[in-house]
C-alpha cells in the first residue's frame, strides 16, 4: 500500500478547473513567488483529508474557489475527495464528495454532490490505508479515553507547513494543538509497528478472557465456600431456615451432601396450611354485635328489676308506717264511743282553741289503713315473683354474654394466630427463595472440580495473552523501532551537515522531538540553534519515520509535503528565484537539502513521494526535472481570470 497524491484541483464558482499534477514515487517541487498559492496545496490536502477546520488562508483562494479536490493514488486506484470551500471566514464545509476508481477530476462541479461526512471520510481513508482495528489503552490512572489509531493521526506524519518545519519546539503537524501531542504519542507505537496488527484482537480476547476468568473464579469461590464448614452463606441460610420453621431446630449436617440436602429440603415448594377455626363463618363483627345486643338486654333487665325492687321497698316502708299509724290510732279505743264535745279536752275538760277529730272520723281512718295494708300484703308476693322471674332472665343473658365474650376472645386469638402464621409463611417464603437462589447459583463440589479445571484453563489463556500483550515487550519493540528511526536521522543529519549531527540522534517519543545524545548529556532540538538545523532535523526525522513506515508497510500515507524548507536561508516573503546552489553557504545548504530529498525518493522509489513548495529554483538539471509547477510571471494557483 502506497497512498500518494496524484493531483490537486480547484474549481471556480463558474465551474472552471485548475489542476496541479504530481509524479508518483518522486520528488515534486512547486516553486514560485510569494502569494501564488504554494502553501495552499498543503492546506487543501489537509482539508480534503477530513480536517474539521479549513486552514486555507483568507484571500484570493477563499474568494475565487468553489470546490477543492484531491486525487489520491492507492497502488494505481484513483481516489477522488472533493470538499466545498467554506468561503471567506467559514470554518469548514460538510459537503464532501468521495469516489473510488477515478481516472481524473470531473470537468465541472456538477457531479460533486455530497455523499460523505467528515467522519465517514476519515473512516474510508483509514480503511484504504489498511488501518486495522486497534486501540491504545491509557495507563492505569489516566483520565483520557482509549484511542484508536486512524487516518486522522496518520496524516500528522505527512505534513509540514511553513510554520512547523522551522519550529524548534514542534516536530509534527498540529503538534501545537490541544490533545494532538498525546494522540501522536499514543498512536506512534501502532504506526511504527511496535503494536502488531493483531494487537486489538489480542486485546479484545484478553479482556474477554479476563471477564470469563473473573466469572469462573467467583463461581469457583462459591463452590468452595459451600464445601467449607466456615461457609458463612450456607451456614447462615441453614440457621435462618431453622428459625423460620423450614427445618427442624435440631437439623444439622456434617457433610456437603447433607448440607445441600437440608437446604434443598428447606427450599422445596410447599402448600400453605393455615390453622382452621371452629366456626369459620363466625365473624368477629357479628360476635361483637351480639355482645352489644345482650348487654343492652341485660341493662334493661337490671333496670326492670331495680324498678320492682324499689316498688317493693316503698310498699314495705308504707306498711311499716301504716302499722305505726294504726298502733297510735288504736289508743282511740280508750275514748268512749259516744264522747262528745270536741272543743273540750277529754282529760281536763278545758276548752280547746282547736277542736279535735271526732272518734268516728278516727275509726274511719283506721279502717282505710287496714284496707290499704291488706292491699299491700296482697300485692307483695306478685312483685317478688316478678323480680324472681327477671332475675332468672338476667342470669340467662349473663350466661349468653359470657359465651359470646368467650367466642370473641377465641376469635381474636384465632385471628392473631392466623396473622402470626401468615407472617411466618411470608418469612419462610423469603428464606426459601434465598436458599433456592443460593443452591441454583452455587456449584457443588463436583461442579467445582469442573470449574477448577476451567479456571486453570482460562487463567493459562489470560497469561498467554498477557505475555502477547506485554507492555514491556511492546515498549522494547517501540524502542527498537525508534532506534532504527534515530539511526536514519543521524544519517540524514550528517548528509545535511547539521550542527550536532555527528552525535547519535534519536526521536524522543515522550517530548516529540529530536534529541542529540552528546557526551555532555541529551541535547533537545529546542536547545539547538539555527533555523537551518531546525528545518534539517524536521526533514531528517520525517524521512527516517517514513523509511520505517515503508519498510514495514505501515498504514501511513506514502507522501510528505514540505512547505518552504528554504526559509531558514531566505525569508519566506522573499522570492529568491533561480540560484545555482553553489555560490554561498546558504545555497549549498539548500542544495544539500533538496539533493537529500531527491536521493531519498530515488532510493525509496516508487514507494515514496515528496512534494515541496518553495521560493527557490535551483539551476540544476535534477531540480528542474523534479519541478512540476513554476508559478511566476502571473502564474498562480488561482488564475487571475477567476478573480475578475
Amino acid at each position: 500500500m502506497t497512498l500518494q497524491i496524484r493531483a490537486i484541483a480547484i474549481y471556480s464558482h463558474d465551474g472552471e478547473r485548475r489542476d496541479v499534477r504530481f509524479n508518483l514515487g518522486a520528488l515534486n517541487i512547486v516553486t514560485g513567488a510569494s502569494k501564488t498559492g504554494k502553501s495552499a496545496l498543503l492546506d487543501i490536502v489537509d482539508y480534503c483529508w477530513g480536517r474539521s477546520e479549513c486552514t486555507i488562508a483568507e484571500g484570493e483562494i477563499r474568494r475565487g474557489v468553489s470546490w477543492f479536490a484531491v486525487i489520491f493514488d492507492n497502488d494505481g486506484e484513483g481516489i477522488l475527495v472533493a470538499r466545498r470551500n467554506p468561503g471567506p471566514a467559514g470554518k469548514a464545509s460538510d459537503e464532501i464528495y468521495f469516489e473510488r476508481n477515478v481516472e481524473d477530476f470531473p470537468e465541472t462541479t456538477v457531479p460533486l454532490v455530497k455523499n460523505s461526512t467528515a467522519d465517514g471520510l476519515r473512516q474510508r481513508l483509514s480503511a484504504i490505508l489498511g488501518v486495522a482495528e486497534n486501540v491504545h489503552i491509557p495507563e492505569p490512572g489516566a483520565t483520557r479515553r482509549p484511542l484508536d489509531a486512524s487516518a486522522s493521526q496518520a496524516i500528522f506524519f505527512c505534513l509540514q507547513n511553513q510554520d512547523e518545519i522551522a519550529s524548534r519546539r514542534l516536530l509534527f503537524h498540529r503538534q501545537g494543538e490541544e490533545r494532538i501531542p498525546q494522540a501522536i504519542k499514543d498512536t506512534l507505537p501502532y504506526f511504527v509497528g511496535a503494536m502488531g496488527e493483531d494487537h486489538f484482537l489480542k486485546q479484545k480476547r484478553y479482556e474477554d478472557a479476563r471477564r470469563r476468568l473473573r466469572a469462573l473464579e467467583r463461581s469457583y469461590a462459591d463452590a468452595l465456600a459451600l464445601t467449607d464448614e466456615a461457609s458463612g452463606t450456607a451456614r447462615n441460610l441453614l440457621k435462618e431456615a431453622k428459625r423460620v420453621g423450614l427445618l427442624d431446630l435440631d437439623a444439622s449436617a456434617d457433610s456437603l451432601e447433607g448440607l445441600r440436602a437440608l437446604l434443598g429440603h428447606a427450599a422445596r415448594p410447599r402448600s400453605l396450611e393455615y390453622a382452621k377455626t371452629d366456626d369459620p363463618a363466625a365473624d368477629l363483627t357479628d360476635l361483637e354485635e351480639r355482645r352489644r345486643r345482650i348487654r343492652i338486654e341485660l341493662q334493661e333487665l337490671r333496670d326492670d328489676i331495680k324498678d320492682l325492687q324499689r316498688l317493693t321497698r316503698e310498699a314495705s316502708e308504707f306498711e311499716t308506717e301504716a302499722r305505726e299509724q294504726q298502733a297510735r290510732l288504736a289508743s282511740i279505743e280508750l275514748v268512749a264511743h259516744d264522747a262528745t264535745g270536741h272543743e273540750t279536752c277529754p282529760l281536763c275538760d278545758s276548752h280547746l282553741a282547736i277542736a279535735v277529730p271526732a272518734v268516728d272520723e278516727i275509726r274511719k281512718s283506721l279502717g282505710r289503713l287496714d284496707r290499704q295494708l291488706s292491699t299491700v300484703r296482697r300485692d307483695n308476693p306478685r312483685l317478688q315473683g316478678q323480680i324472681a322471674e327477671l332475675e332468672m332472665k338476667r342470669t340467662s343473658r349473663e350466661v349468653d354474654l359470657q359465651i359470646v365474650q368467650g367466642d370473641i376472645s377465641a376469635r381474636i386469638a384465632d385471628n392473631e394466630r392466623l396473622r402470626i402464621e401468615q407472617d411466618q409463611f411470608t418469612e419462610q417464603a423469603r428464606v426459601a427463595g434465598r436458599v433456592g437462589y443460593y443452591l441454583e447459583n452455587a456449584r457443588t463440589l463436583s461442579d467445582g472440580e469442573g470449574l477448577r479445571l476451567q479456571v486453570a484453563r482460562v487463567r493459562a489463556e489470560v497469561g498467554e495473552l498477557e505475555a502477547a500483550l506485554d507492555q514491556e515487550a511492546m515498549e522494547e519493540r517501540l524502542t527498537t523501532a525508534l532506534g532504527l528511526v534515530g539511526r536514519d536521522i543521524t544519517d540524514y543529519a550528517g548528509r545535511l551537515e547539521l550542527e550536532h549531527g555527528e552525535n547519535s540522534l534519536r526521536l524522543d517519543r515522550k517530548n516529540l522531538t529530536v534529541v542529540a545524545d552528546t557526551i555532555n548529556g541529551p541535547l533537545f532540538l529546542y536547545q539547538i540553534g539555527s533555523g537551518e538545523n531546525w528545518v534539517g532535523y524536521h526533514v531528517a526525522a520525517h524521512l527516517a519515520l517514513h523509511k520505517l513506515f515503508r519498510t514495514l508497510n505501515r498504514p501511513v500515507p506514502a507522501f510528505v509535503m514540505l512547505d518552504q524548507p528554504s526559509q531558514a536561508h531566505y525569508p519566506k516573503e522573499k522570492d529568491v528565484g533561480e540560484i545555482s546552489g553553489a555560490e554561498d553557504e546558504d545555497q549549498l545548504a539548500v542544495a544539500r537539502l533538496y539533493r537529500l530529498l531527491l536521493d531519498y525518493c530515488v532510493s525509496m522509489a516508487p514507494s515514496m513521494q515528496i512534494i515541496v513548495a518553495d521560493h527557490v529554483d535551483l539551476l540544476q538539471e535534477w531540480f528542474r526535472e523534479s519541478t512540476v509547477e513554476r508559478w511566476r510571471d502571473g502564474i498562480k494557483l488561482v488564475p487571475m481570470t477567476w478573480l475578475r
